[in-house]
């Protein structure tokens, strides 16, 4: 009866926060759970103090027993002293109150065994309670490892996606920034061969001052070019200006 009805209040207590587990939150439940044990551990201790005090009566019950066993012999003692004196009247008497008093001590020998019985109902039961309080304890417990691990690793991932995100993301910026200064570098060079040309004028020079440096380059650029001429017969001459 005592299992039972710890099993009922247990089930009771679980199914009261059923709607609301599909969206709980993870130290709700394992809060719940924590309730859960507590809750196991009360009615363990329920269950104890009521084994205690089955134990208790029946041991009433024996000390009580005890005493009527004595007043039985003491009746049977004093009927068969009267009777060997010859006091048929004190004998009856007495004969009469031990037949009530073992009369008594059947009753209360039941009464023994039935509280036995009990003690012994309620001592099985505690045993069992107790193991499986110890069991749920168990998966708790690893239940809550469990959940730690696993937030652990969502974490863990969460972060490494984050970073293959933000590489990613870098990395396009990189790529971006790498073409970025090649067009520049080829808009300088281009500028740079314009302004050598000419076509372009310089920082602070006109244009006539760029055609005529243009034309001051390409001069000197065929003057400082090897010239072959024909001689008087002794071979090729270098002439310079």
């Amino acid at each position: 009866m005592a299992e039972g009805g710890f099993w009922t209040r247990t089930k009771r207590l679980f199914r009261s926060h059923t709607a609301k587990d599909a969206g709980a939150d993870p130290e709700e439940v394992r809060e719940r759970l924590d309730e859960a044990y507590r809750t196991q551990s009360r009615l363990l201790a329920q269950v104890r103090r009521g084994v205690a005090d089955v134990a208790t009566s029946r041991k009433r019950v024996e000390i009580q027993l005890a005493s009527l066993r004595r007043e039985i012999e003491s009746a049977g003692a004093e009927a068969k002293a009267a009777g060997d004196r010859g006091d048929d009247a004190t004998a009856r008497l007495a004969l009469e109150r031990q037949v009530a008093l073992e009369k008594a001590a059947t009753e209360l020998d039941d009464r023994r065994s039935q509280l036995r019985s009990e003690e012994q109902q309620l001592i099985g039961s505690a045993a069992g309670i107790e193991r499986q309080i110890e069991d749920f304890r168990v998966r708790k417990d690893t239940l809550a490892a469990r959940y730690s691990a696993a937030q652990a690793r969502t974490e863990i991932q969460g972060a490494t996606a984050g970073i293959g995100a933000a590489a990613g993301d870098v990395g396009r910026v990189m790529a971006d920034a790498e073409r970025h200064t090649r067009e520049l570098e080829a808009t300088a060079d281009a500028v740079d061969e314009l302004m050598n040309e000419g076509i372009l004028t310089r920082p602070g020079e006109s244009q006539d001052e760029a055609l005529l440096r243009r034309f001051d380059e390409a001069l000197g650029s065929i003057d400082s070019e090897p010239r072959a001429v024909e001689g008087d017969g002794h071979g090729p001459h270098q002439i310079s200006q």
